[in-house]
């Protein structure tokens, strides 16, 4: 009679499940960092002088191009077309988004104490979390390219073939 010890056993980080449950994080830190943001750029709505019923617009216009243009980034990707301008384009908007949390933060709480500084931080970092969730969930769910054996033997470098020394004649 042979006993399991388990000694053996390992997580298999790319099981179906340990996806899922990496799937589930990313969207719950998602919705959340989208939610941190969304409830700051509203409040920043009022700088622009936008009608309480309009406010909603302002994270419209700046939250969701950012989950727009990093999953068109990973579409381009895919295809091996340029993605330099999504990337300018999410990283930017990612940008300014952080900025105004930043901002709309220090205007309700100043940044007298360390506990202001931490939440005007942790309130721009929202943004960064929504480039970073969607990059990562797109990431998971879509399929790795596969190199070919014949792209992969031609990116192999070659041994350099020993020059000899030139024939230099001297007067």
């Amino acid at each position: 009679m042979t006993r399991r010890t388990g000694a053996g056993t390992r997580i298999n980080p790319d099981h179906i499940n340990m996806q899922r449950l990496v799937v589930v994080g990313v969207v719950i830190a998602f919705l959340a960092s989208v939610m941190t943001s969304w409830n700051g750029l509203v409040a920043v709505a009022e700088w622009q002088g936008l009608p309480t019923a309009w406010r909603w617009l302002t994270p419209l216009m700046i939250d969701v191009p950012i989950v727009v243009l990093t999953l068109a980034g990973l579409i381009l990707r895919k295809r091996e077309d340029a993605t330099w301008l999504v990337d300018v384009g999410a990283y930017t908007l990612t940008s300014v988004s952080a900025i105004a949390n930043f901002m709309h933060t220090e205007s309700v709480r100043g940044l007298g104490t360390p506990e202001s500084w931490a939440g005007a931080i942790i309130n721009a970092l929202a943004p960064f979390l929504v480039l970073l969730s969607t990059e990562v969930l797109g990431g998971l769910i879509t399929k790795p390219r596969r190199v070919s054996k014949q792209v992969h033997s031609r990116a192999k470098p070659k041994a350099a073939k020993p020059r000899s020394a030139p024939n230099v004649a001297r007067a």
